[in-house]
């Protein structure tokens, strides 16, 4: 019996409902017993679970079914009320969100692919805010905004709390109303200030999501680097 052989029977009783979400599965020594194999036998194959992001280990207390309650994240529109930003379009209230500032910064130093895709002149300064989203207290969703501090520095924009409707509300009130988004979503492996960040653990993938808001010439007023756990994230799009 080998690894990918328990991990193959756990697989299918956990997709068959015989264990369901929240459910501890069989220790290494049931295992053990059952399969008739090595410990290390059957913890790899308790393991081959886990990479499949099936189950989540508590130290001390087993492994477990992973219940995936998914935060949807709808794409296909923003806010009546202009306040549609990088994450207006989670129901934050319904998911049981809350949105922590970290950090503000007035005016700072552009990096080259903010500089390029804001299209600003070298020295150009930017504001910057960053912002952790958590469900009941576990991060999911770390996210960075820049935009050009010639039209953020001196407004609510860069203040520690932007006010109601968010950065957009107050783009829309200084005349550089955002009316058109463009995304760019990558699936990848996550960093270790990621991991660390949104405390996940090593080899959960997360979305990467660059967002850039237009104005109605065209004028790109803000890009958002916005990065999600995967395992806490569907993202729906409505397509004609």
């Amino acid at each position: 019996m080998t690894a990918a052989s328990i991990a193959k029977d756990l697989r299918a009783a956990i997709r068959s409902g015989t264990y369901k979400p929240g459910d501890r599965l069989p220790s290494e020594a049931a295992l053990m017993s059952n399969y008739g194999v090595a410990r290390m036998t059957a913890r790899h194959g308790l393991s081959m679970l886990k990479d499949e992001g099936l189950t989540v280990t508590r130290h001390g207390s087993g492994v477990f079914v992973r219940s995936f309650e998914p935060i949807v994240r709808d794409t296909t529109g923003g806010k009546a009320d202009g306040s549609s930003t990088v994450t207006a379009e989670i129901d934050e209230t319904g998911a049981g969100l809350t949105v922590r500032t970290l950090a503000v910064t007035a005016e700072a130093e552009a990096p080259e692919k903010v500089r390029t895709t804001l299209g600003l002149a070298e020295g150009d300064k930017v504001t910057v805010r960053e912002r952790l989203h958590l469900r009941e207290r576990k991060p999911v969703l770390f996210a960075t905004s820049y935009l050009p501090a010639s039209i953020a520095a001196g407004t609510p924009i860069a203040a520690q709390e932007v006010g109601p409707g968010g950065t957009h509300a107050r783009l829309t009130e200084a005349g550089h109303a955002p009316v058109r988004f463009r995304e760019d979503v990558v699936g990848r492996m996550p960093t270790i200030e990621e991991i660390e960040e949104l405390r996940i653990e090593p080899g959960t993938p997360v979305l990467s999501v660059t967002r850039t808001a237009f104005t109605e010439d065209g004028t790109p007023v803000e890009v958002s680097y916005v990065v999600l756990d995967a395992g806490e994230f569907m993202l729906r799009y409505d397509i004609d």
